[in-house]
């Protein structure tokens, strides 16, 4: 697992250092956006300084990093809570307050080797006599329809015979939520959550979900819940 770190405050960054030397990784640390742009590796993780020198931010870094690796994890690090809303344009995991207590700062990181992990498992099945397997950050969301779920994911469309239900109920703790009789989403793939639809980054393009009034409250509480009281620095 490649690891990059890119902050210009030296300090800063020496001290996140010394906070990953626990995990089992290899880490990459720049102190500017050039030389991590320059980059040949390929990251799993990146935690970028939002305000770099040199007019390069770290917003303009997600793009090559993605381009790399589109499954890299990103948390970005501030010392102004103002681009909050912006920096969840690019799909951040977490938003880091530079001013938040150490305890704090171990505790989301910690979050984001958990997620790390989380999004290696993977979902099996068969199908009209073929087997899938595919990990669970492939799938961007799960439909149903005549009794038959679909996994619309990064490798095509997987079909097996399951209870929609039962897949809730294996997957709520994972990052995915039912919004309508029919959908289940993956929260790490949703662009807008709006009053009654989803859009699903799927391939570049914008899937349009539903959100069925059945489901509307608990999928509105679940996603705030994960995205922005996640984020307590916000």
């Amino acid at each position: 697992m490649n690891v990059a770190l890119c902050d210009d405050d030296i300090i800063f960054l020496d001290g996140l250092k010394q906070e990953l030397l626990q995990y089992d990784c290899d880490i990459f640390a720049f102190s500017s956006a050039e030389e991590l742009l320059s980059s040949t590796l390929c990251f799993d993780i990146a935690f970028l300084d939002i305000e770099l020198d040199n007019n390069i931010s770290g917003f303009q870094i997600v793009k090559a990093l993605r381009n790399n690796n589109k499954k890299c994890i990103i948390s970005f690090f501030t010392n102004y809570n103002k681009y909050a809303i912006k920096g969840y344009e690019y799909q951040p995991f977490r938003y880091f307050l530079k001013t938040e207590p150490k305890e704090l700062i171990k505790k989301r990181i910690k979050e984001v080797f958990t997620e790390y992990n989380r999004r290696q498992k993977i979902i099996s099945g068969t199908y009209n006599g073929y087997a899938f397997r595919t990990s669970l950050d492939d799938i961007y969301y799960i439909s149903i329809s005549n009794h038959v779920i679909t996994l619309h994911t990064t490798k095509g469309n997987f079909e097996l015979y399951r209870q929609m239900k039962d897949l809730c109920t294996e997957l709520q703790n994972c990052g995915f939520f039912r919004c309508h009789r029919s959908y289940m989403v993956n929260l790490h793939h949703i662009y807008v959550m709006r009053s009654d639809n989803v859009f699903v980054l799927d391939d570049q393009q914008h899937t349009t979900i539903p959100i069925g009034i059945r489901y509307k409250t608990a999928a509105e509480n679940y996603y705030l819940k994960e995205v922005l009281v996640g984020d307590e620095s916000i």
